[in-house]
């Protein structure tokens, strides 16, 4: 027990600290000059923990490698390459934005602010959308194969509890532990350009000899593809980077993964314009909660590297669900509106964008007291750490004064 400015307990030691820098422990016959700091250091340290307190926004971050197919057209995010895009201009945009109505119309049906419009829904020429559909022809086969309940290819699921299902041999080693096998799959399937196999022993801390009877069994796992009769993983001194550049790199062919289908639905999507909601609403029924959620303990550690997806997926589902309720409400659609905002809610339930769509849902369906509730605990009185509330972050703050929302709405504006 730690008792401070408080009269002696028996039986206690007592360290008194002196105004003068000392430190006295007379029980242990103690007298030091106490550990402290300047109040230069003290303002120095206070300055370092404020800055860590704002995150600078940054830009999404394009593909660096394997930059080839749809990934040449988008960010990491699966939105389409700013260069690939035009400006919206005010007024109606027409069929060539998957918003086609003025700005003004969606910041008064919906808790969204102009700037949202503009970067989520740009105009996109014809020339493009050809582009993006000749580059990804076989789409719509692999969303459709993903939801067959006789999939015919190995599936990684990231979107949500992690897990994977193949048709090959389930080796010992694989029924044992499977979700080393799954992150080694993941590890691979998120890595299209092909890894060594020193970057797979590196990155899970195992010896090359290791890494190599682990991609075997993985190899056996994931089987024969059926689309081309090779291995799913072929030996690295046969994939696709080896034939082409002669550095034996281990690489998966075929593999769904449904970070990379939501990632290419969006993209298509937003070519699309006006057509392309419907891509947008086949993306998120691709989440199924947390992305990158129950992984295995003492595992991942190569995710932290890089760019981070199980962070930028987050933001890409919170940004795709923000334009199909904003679709949505401007046609009363409240019933997918509220799917929408939900599903980006249990991805990123720290985010104030899905916070607000779903209490503008809420709000629009007539359910003032869940409005009300979810507003007061979510986002006027939400901390994340052991301080008190933060102040509103701007883009928040702008759509509260909009929606006329108070502390408790008490305006009634909904």
């Amino acid at each position: 027990m730690v008792s401070l400015n408080t009269a002696p307990v028996p039986g206690s030691v007592a360290a008194d600290l002196t105004k003068d820098g000392r430190l006295r422990v007379t029980d242990l016959g103690l007298d030091l000059i106490a550990a402290g700091l300047t109040s230069e250091e003290a303002a120095a340290c206070a300055g370092i923990v404020d800055l860590t307190r704002e995150s600078p926004a940054v830009s999404m971050p394009t593909f660096t490698q394997a930059d080839d197919g749809w990934r040449s057209l988008t960010d990491q995010a699966g939105a389409l390459r700013e260069e690939l895009t035009d400006v919206r201009e005010d007024g109606p945009v027409g069929d060539a934005s998957m918003l086609p109505n003025p700005a003004e119309d969606y910041t008064e049906v919906a808790a969204t602010v102009t700037a949202d419009v503009q970067a989520l829904a740009p105009v996109v020429s014809e020339q493009v959308r050809r582009t993006m559909e000749a580059t990804d022809p076989m789409l719509d086969d692999d969303v459709a194969a993903w939801f067959s309940e006789d999939c015919p290819l190995p599936r990684l699921a990231l979107l949500g509890p992690v897990t994977a299902s193949a048709h090959g041999t389930i080796v010992p080693a694989i029924a044992k532990r499977k979700p080393y096998f799954v992150e080694l799959l993941a590890y691979l399937a998120l890595h299209p350009e092909g890894k060594t196999g020193n970057a797979v022993a590196d990155a899970f801390s195992i010896g090359s000899s290791r890494a190599r009877t682990d991609l075997g069994h993985l190899r056996d796992w994931l089987g024969t593809n059926l689309r081309t009769g090779r291995l799913h993983l072929p030996l690295a001194a046969a994939s696709r980077t080896y034939e082409q550049t002669g550095v034996k790199t281990y690489q998966v062919e075929d593999v769904l993964v449904d970070v990379d289908l939501f990632r290419r639905l969006r993209a298509r999507g937003e070519a699309r314009g006006i057509d392309g909601i419907a891509d947008l609403l086949t993306a998120l029924r691709l989440v199924e909660g947390l992305p990158f959620d129950h992984l295995r303990e003492r595992g991942w550690s190569w995710l932290l590297d890089g760019d981070r997806l199980h962070e930028t997926i987050g933001c890409s589902i919170v940004d795709t669900a923000h334009i199909v309720v904003l679709d949505a409400l401007s046609k009363g659609d409240l019933a997918t509106a509220r799917n929408a905002a939900e599903t980006a809610c249990r991805a990123a339930p720290y985010d104030d964008i899905c916070r607000l769509d779903l209490v503008k849902v809420a709000a629009t369906e007539g359910h003032d007291d869940a409005a009300d509730q979810m507003l007061t605990d979510d986002v006027f009185n939400r901390t994340d750490d052991h301080l008190p509330p933060i102040d509103l972050p701007e883009r928040t703050g702008e759509v509260v004064e909009t929606q006329g929302w108070g502390s408790a709405r008490r305006t009634g504006s909904h």
